[in-house]
């Protein structure tokens, strides 16, 4: 984009409209391009060759969350995003995209698809993909930030990537809200605003899971499973927290603490419990005799003595000395 492209408007409640009738036939498809990256992202599109290039483009944002209605008269108008343009986003966006006219193709990893009127698909803007663009073109595309899909919504980017029709059923009654909410959000508060956005993802999560059926994943002890054996493979290390260990399955941390409440625990419950246990096993390990009680304790991930001997007392009802003085045989034990 070029540093003397105007900004579309970052305000919910002040949309900011833009139209290539203002600018001279020779320079519109650059300034249309210039918009298009401003309002989804970066691409790389290419360069097109014509007299003159009719198109619109309108966009509201909100706290992460956009609003982007866009039209392109002429078609053949390619767009690449590979890893080089996903480096230099600032946001990570699911982003729904309606057509509402005309026609667009969609390439992903291994696989593609064509989106005609009445159709909608999912895609992430943290991974490379595709497009080409059919003549007449009018899309409309409601943008969520990851995060905030991946928390209600479990293995979200497997939605990706899936042509889904808007002709009938929630289909039509989520993109016919979708479209009032892109022609009327201007009039809401910000306190409006924020309530229809969160309603309106949840309706995007109850579209996605009845209109893709996902393979069959592991059920969920397998899954706590491979979570709890990844966890007990970093114990000792002191930056070890729910957060990361999310991260590291690939899961969302919403998802984590469900996979846990099932074992009636909690991710840091459970951190915490399997390195008390290490260091009880270390108190009256006689390979671990030379090392002190804190020693034990920082080689596990507490740091603060008193608040460890307190904890270690609620799980056995006995002190680390107490255990350690049990210890057999007792000689050359560092207390």
């Amino acid at each position: 984009m070029t540093s003397s492209s105007p900004v579309l408007n970052e305000h919910w409640r002040d949309l900011e409209s833009w139209t290539t009738a203002t600018v001279m036939p020779s320079k519109q498809f650059d300034r249309w391009r210039d918009f298009v990256v401003d309002a989804h992202l970066h691409w790389d599109i290419h360069s097109v060759r014509c007299d003159q290039f009719p198109a619109f483009i309108r966009q509201g944002r909100y706290e992460g969350f956009r609003l982007v209605h866009l039209t392109a008269a002429r078609g053949g108008v390619i767009g690449r995003r590979s890893t080089r343009e996903i480096a230099q986003d600032s946001e990570a966006l699911y982003n729904l995209i309606y057509v509402a006219e005309g026609s667009q193709c969609l390439e992903f990893a291994d696989h593609e698809i064509r989106l005609d009127p009445g159709t909608f698909a999912l895609w992430d803007s943290t991974q490379p993909m595709n497009f080409n663009t059919g003549e007449g073109l009018r899309q409309i595309t409601f943008s969520v930030p990851r995060k905030r899909l991946d928390d209600a919504l479990p293995r979200s980017g497997e939605f990706c990537g899936h042509a889904m029709k808007a002709t009938a059923g929630i289909g039509k009654l989520f993109i016919d809200c979708m479209l009032a909410l892109e022609t009327s959000f201007g009039e809401l508060s910000n306190a409006e605003a924020r309530q229809v956005l969160e309603a309106t993802t949840e309706m995007l999560v109850a579209t996605l899971t009845a209109k893709v059926q996902l393979p069959e994943h592991r059920g969920f002890r397998e899954q706590l499973q491979h979570v709890m054996a990844g966890i007990n493979r970093q114990l000792d290390d002191p930056h070890l927290t729910p957060q990361r260990v999310a991260r590291d399955s690939g899961m969302s941390e919403r998802h984590l603490y469900r996979l846990f409440a099932e074992a009636d625990t909690t991710p840091a419950s459970w951190i915490r419990k399997r390195r008390l246990e290490q260091c009880r096993r270390d108190l009256v390990a006689r390979s671990c005799a030379h090392l002190s009680i804190l020693d034990i304790a920082a080689r596990w991930g507490f740091f603060d003595s008193s608040s460890f001997c307190r904890m270690f007392r609620q799980e056995y009802g006995l002190s680390p000395k107490q255990v350690r003085s049990s210890a057999s045989p007792r000689e050359n034990v560092k207390r």
